[in-house]
C-alpha cells in the first residue's frame, strides 16, 4: 500500500483554509465600511433564509459522494465510481432547481410576511439561481476530497472567494449601490458570479480527474440511490431541521430585541455585530483545524470500512488532544487581547468586549467541528440528527421566550447553553464509539494554566517597552506570537505535549496503515 500523503494534503489545506478566513475577514471589514452594523445585520439576515436552502441541496449529497468514493477505492470498485457521482450529480441537482425556485417564488412573501423587511425580497432572488452551481460544487467537491484531490478542492475555493470579492469591489466601486438594500444586492451579485466561476473551474478537473479510470474496467454502480439516501438523508434531514430552526432562530433574534425596547436598526446592528462582525474572528484560527476536521472524513470512512480499530481509536485521541491543545491557547489569546481586536478589525470596542465574553466558547466550537467529521465518517450521522434537532429546538424557545426580557444579555445566555449542551451530547458519542478517554489533567487543566501565564507574561513584557518604538499592530502581533512561544514551551515541560506526541504526528503523516490482521489494527 502506498505511504500515506495526509501530511501534505494537511498543510495543503491548512494554508487554503488560513487563506479563506484571512480573505473573508478583509471582506468583512470592507463590507462593515460600506455598510455598517446594520447593514452587515441585514447581509446575515439575507443568508439566515438563504442557508435553509444551501442546506437541503448540499448538506448529505455531498458527503454521500466522499462516503460511496471513499469506499468503492477501498473495496478495489473503482470501475463504478464514474456512474455513482453521476448518479449523484442529478440528485443533487433536482433537490437544487426545487428548492431554487422555491426561493425565488416566495421571495416576496418571505420578505413581507416573515422577515417582515421588504430589503431582504431582491437579494434572495440574485441568491437563487446559483443555489444549483453552489450544489453540483459541493458534490464534486465531496469527489475530490474523496481522492484526496485536495489541490483541486482548495482552488475552487479560493477562485470563488476571489470571483466574489472582486466582484463585490467593482460594483461598489463603480456603481456605487446607494442605501443597504442596493448595497446588499451587490454583495449578493458578487457571490452568485463565485459561485458560477467556481463550478465551471470543478466541473472541469473533474471530467479530466475522471478520465483516468477509464483504463479500469467500468461497472454500473448498483444500489448507489439506497446509499445515497442512507447516507444523505439523515445529514440532509439533520441539517434541514436544524437549518430550519436556525433560520427561525435568526429570524426571532431582532424580533426579540425590538421587543426588549431597542429600535428596528439597533436590533439589526446588534444582531450584525454578533454573527456578522464578532463570530467570524473567533472561527477564524479554526482554519488550522479545518484540514483536520475535513481529512478525518474519508480517513475514518476508510478505516471503518477496512476494521482498523485502533487506528480509529489512536487517530481519535490524537485529534481530540491538539484540538484543545490549540483552541485552549485561542481562548487565552482572546481574552487577553480582546479590546486590541475588537479595535483592529473593527473600530469598536464594543465587538472588543463580545470577543471577550465569548471567547470561553472556542474550544467547545473547534473541538465539535473536528468532533462532527469524525462521527460523520464512522456512519454515526443519525445520532448528530437527533443532537441538531434537540439542541436547534432548545435554542428557539429560550430565544422566543429570553431575548424579549433580557435582551442582548440573553442571547448571551443562550449562546452558551446551546454549546455547551450540543457539544457535550457530540462528545460523548464519539468517545463512546472510537472508546476514547479523556486525559482531564494533561488535554485541558495543565493548558489552561500554561495557556494564562503565557498570555499574562507576553502582556507584562509589553508594557515593558515604550510605546513610541512599536505601533499598536506590531505590538500586538508580538505579544501573540511571544505568547504561543511560551505556551508551547510550558506545554513541554509540564509534559502536556512531547515527544511522543510529535513522533505520533511524524508516524501519521507518512507511515503505512496496518494491515487489517495485524495487532495494531484491532
Amino acid at each position: 500500500m502506498k505511504k500515506r500523503v495526509f501530511f501534505f494534503h494537511a498543510v495543503l489545506l491548512t494554508a487554503s483554509a488560513l487563506l479563506l478566513r484571512t480573505m473573508n475577514m478583509g471582506y468583512r471589514v470592507y463590507l462593515n465600511a460600506k455598510i455598517g452594523p446594520e447593514g452587515m445585520g441585514l447581509y446575515q439576515l439575507v443568508f439566515s433564509v438563504f442557508v435553509l436552502a444551501i442546506t437541503l441541496s448540499t448538506a448529505g449529497v455531498s458527503l454521500a459522494v466522499t462516503r460511496f468514493v471513499s469506499e468503492a477505492i477501498a473495496s478495489g470498485q473503482e470501475g463504478t465510481v464514474r456512474s455513482g457521482v453521476r448518479k449523484c450529480l442529478l440528485f443533487s441537482l433536482s433537490l437544487s432547481m426545487a428548492a431554487a425556485a422555491a426561493i425565488f417564488f416566495s421571495a416576496d412573501w418571505v420578505g413581507r410576511a416573515v422577515v417582515e423587511d421588504t430589503r431582504i425580497i431582491p437579494s434572495l432572488r440574485i441568491l437563487a439561481p446559483g443555489l444549483p452551481f453552489m450544489a453540483l460544487c459541493a458534490c464534486l467537491k465531496g469527489y475530490f476530497l474523496a481522492v484526496r484531490g485536495v489541490v483541486q478542492s482548495a482552488a475552487g475555493e479560493i477562485l470563488e472567494q476571489v470571483f466574489t470579492i472582486g466582484v463585490t469591489v467593482v460594483i461598489f466601486s463603480f456603481f456605487a449601490p446607494d442605501g443597504l438594500e442596493a448595497g446588499c444586492c451587490a454583495i449578493m451579485l458578487g457571490s452568485t458570479a463565485g459561485e458560477v466561476v467556481s463550478f465551471l473551474y470543478i466541473y472541469i478537473l473533474y471530467r479530466l480527474h475522471v478520465r483516468r479510470l477509464q483504463g479500469k474496467k467500468k461497472e454500473p454502480s448498483r444500489g448507489i440511490l439506497h446509499r445515497i439516501c442512507h447516507i444523505a438523508l439523515p445529514i440532509t434531514g439533520s441539517s434541514t431541521l436544524r437549518s430550519g430552526l436556525s433560520t427561525l432562530e435568526n429570524l426571532l433574534i431582532p424580533i426579540g430585541f425590538k421587543k426588549y425596547g431597542a429600535s428596528a436598526s439597533t436590533s439589526l446592528s446588534e444582531y450584525g455585530m454578533i454573527h456578522g462582525m464578532v463570530m467570524p474572528v473567533l472561527y477564524f484560527p479554526s482554519s488550522f483545524l479545518i484540514a483536520l476536521s475535513s481529512l478525518l472524513i474519508p480517513e475514518m470512512s476508510e478505516a471503518n470500512a477496512r476494521g482498523y480499530k485502533r487506528f480509529i481509536n489512536r487517530t481519535t485521541c490524537r485529534a481530540i488532544q491538539l484540538t484543545l491543545l490549540f483552541s485552549i491557547f485561542v481562548t487565552a489569546v482572546f481574552f487577553a487581547f480582546s479590546h486590541e481586536l475588537g479595535m483592529a478589525f473593527y473600530q469598536t470596542e464594543e465587538a472588543g468586549e463580545l470577543i471577550r465574553l465569548l471567547a470561553p466558547l472556542v474550544p467547545l466550537f473547534y473541538l465539535d467541528s473536528v468532533v462532527d467529521g469524525i462521527l460523520k465518517g464512522l456512519d454515526q450521522q443519525m445520532h448528530s440528527l437527533k443532537y441538531n434537532f434537540s439542541d436547534s429546538s432548545i435554542r428557539v424557545i429560550l430565544i422566543y421566550f429570553l431575548i424579549p426580557v433580557t435582551g442582548l444579555k440573553g442571547y448571551l445566555c443562550v449562546l452558551f447553553f446551546s454549546t455547551i449542551f450540543n457539544a457535550t451530547l457530540s462528545i460523548h458519542r464519539l468517545l463512546k464509539v472510537a472508546q476514547v478517554r479523556l486525559n482531564l489533567l494533561d488535554w485541558i487543566v495543565k493548558p489552561i494554566l500554561c495557556g494564562a501565564l503565557s498570555v499574562l507574561t507576553a502582556s507584562l513584557l509589553s508594557k515593558c517597552i515604550p510605546s513610541v518604538f512599536l505601533p499598536d499592530w506590531a505590538r500586538s502581533a508580538g505579544e501573540v506570537l511571544f505568547s504561543g512561544i511560551g505556551y508551547y514551551a510550558l506545554l513541554r515541560l509540564c509534559g502536556s505535549f512531547g515527544k511522543s506526541d510529535l513522533q505520533w504526528i511524524k508516524e501519521i503523516f507518512v507511515r503505512e496503515k496496518p494491515k487489517a490482521n495485524s495487532p495494531s489494527s484491532t
